[in-house]
């Protein structure tokens, strides 16, 4: 089968079967699997990269996680824009400068951890504050966030596995 033909069926059903799960036990973040999903598809789609796109998303979103904690306990004497002006400031380089260990190669990953991370803090509803930020729940972008993106490179692991078997079987 056609490679452009097999990554379409195999992202049909595997899709789809994520929408529904997803949408039928809420909590975990859809967007964000579909965006960790992209990044391992982005970063070559072999297993060789789940490490490096996995701790790389996990860093990025930690350093949104630190950013956040920084931003709610005002220890910067500046309005909510200038401080996190600053502190994006500090924390970019930092994030494309870890790209020399090896397992943070990624930097695209990297920013794609932060921005999702940012995403749900910037949309949801009480979860930009300290309760939040330090908790053991899915309030908390530091376990919602990683795991949903976690969940989709496994997804994007299958979706490239399901398709490199449809190519082989048609041979």
């Amino acid at each position: 089968m056609n490679v452009v033909y097999a990554f379409a069926i195999s992202a049909s059903v595997i899709a789809s079967i994520t929408t529904l799960a997803f949408l039928s036990f809420p909590g975990l973040l859809i967007w964000c699997a579909f965006i960790g999903w992209a990044a391992y598809l982005q970063s070559g789609g072999i297993a060789s990269v789940i490490s490096s796109v996995s701790a790389s998303m996990l860093f990025g979103a930690f350093m949104a996680w630190l950013f956040a904690v920084i931003l709610s306990m005002g220890v910067l004497p500046f309005g909510v824009p200038v401080a996190a002006a600053l502190i994006v400031a500090v924390m970019a380089p930092i994030m494309v400068i870890a790209q020399k260990i090896g397992l943070l190669s990624v930097v695209p990953a990297t920013f794609y951890g932060f921005a999702s991370s940012f995403a749900f803090l910037a949309q949801t509803d009480g979860v930009f504050n300290l309760d939040s930020l330090l908790s053991l729940s899915l309030a908390n972008s530091l376990i919602i966030v990683p795991v949903s993106l976690f969940i989709g490179v496994f997804l994007g692991w299958l979706h490239a596995t399901a398709a490199g078997m449809l190519t082989q079987q048609a041979g």
